[in-house]
C-alpha cells in the first residue's frame, strides 16, 4: 500500500498549517468495495455528516461503531471513531488497534481502510488527519517521515482531536520543541478535564 503515498504526498507539500487542498467529493463511494460501503463503519460515519459539527451526532453514530468493533468490521476506522466519539478512551478496543499502537496487531488495517485515511485525511477530517499523522511519525505501514507526521496531527489537533494533541506532544518533544509540547499536552489534558500536575508528554499512552 505504500505506493499510495507519493500522490497523496505531492499533493500535500505546498500547504500551509491552515490549508488543505479542495476535494469535491469526500470519498468518492465507487473507490471502495461493496463489503466497506454496507458496513456498519460507514453507516456510522455518514450519520456523522449530517452534523454541524464533527462530533455533533456522535450519540447516534457510536451505535454503529460499537457493533462494526464488536464485528471486526472496518475495525480499525471504527476503534478510531469510537474513541473520537466517546467521553473517555475504550482502552480495549484501542489497545487492539493497529494505527493506535503503531504496529501490526490482529486485525491489521486492510485496503480500503488505509484507502480512507489517505483520502479523508485530504478532506480535512481530524480522525483521519490523526491516523495519517501518526502512522507517517512512527513509520507504520509508510515510510517514518517525521515532519510530514508532524503536519497532519497538528491538523487534528488544531480541530480538538484529543488523541491527535497528546500524539502531537509526543511528536514536538522528540524533536526538542518542549514549550510546544507542553502548550499541546494541557490543552488535551484541558479537554479531557484532568490535571496537568504530575503527568509526562508520554504518559497517557494506553496501558
Amino acid at each position: 500500500m505504500k505506493w499510495l503515498l507519493p500522490l497523496l504526498i505531492a499533493s500535500t507539500a505546498s500547504c500551509s498549517d491552515e490549508t488543505l487542498p479542495l476535494v469535491t467529493e469526500c470519498p468518492t463511494e465507487q473507490n471502495y468495495s461493496t463489503a466497506f460501503l454496507n458496513s456498519d463503519f460507514y453507516q456510522g460515519w455518514k450519520t456523522l455528516q449530517h452534523g454541524a459539527s464533527p462530533r455533533q451526532n456522535c450519540d447516534m453514530a457510536l451505535p454503529y461503531f460499537v457493533t462494526a468493533v464488536n464485528k471486526e468490521t472496518a475495525f480499525e476506522l471504527s476503534t478510531l471513531y469510537l474513541d473520537f466519539c466517546n467521553d473517555t478512551p475504550d482502552l480495549n478496543a484501542l489497545n487492539a488497534s493497529s494505527i493506535y499502537q503503531s504496529e501490526k496487531l490482529t486485525h491489521g488495517i486492510d485496503y480500503d481502510e488505509f484507502k480512507w485515511v489517505l483520502d479523508l485525511a485530504l478532506c480535512n477530517s481530524p480522525v483521519e488527519q490523526y491516523a495519517l499523522g501518526k502512522m507517517l511519525h512512527d513509520g507504520f505501514i509508510t515510510d517514518q517521515d517525521t515532519e510530514k507526521g508532524i503536519y497532519f496531527l497538528s491538523l487534528a489537533a488544531h480541530q480538538n482531536h484529543i488523541q491527535a494533541q497528546f500524539a502531537l506532544s509526543d511528536a514536538l518533544e522528540g524533536i526538542n520543541e518542549e514549550v510546544m509540547a507542553a502548550l499541546w499536552l494541557n490543552n488535551a489534558n484541558s479537554l479531557t478535564g484532568q490535571a496537568l500536575v504530575g503527568r509526562t508528554p508520554n504518559s497517557h499512552k494506553l496501558k
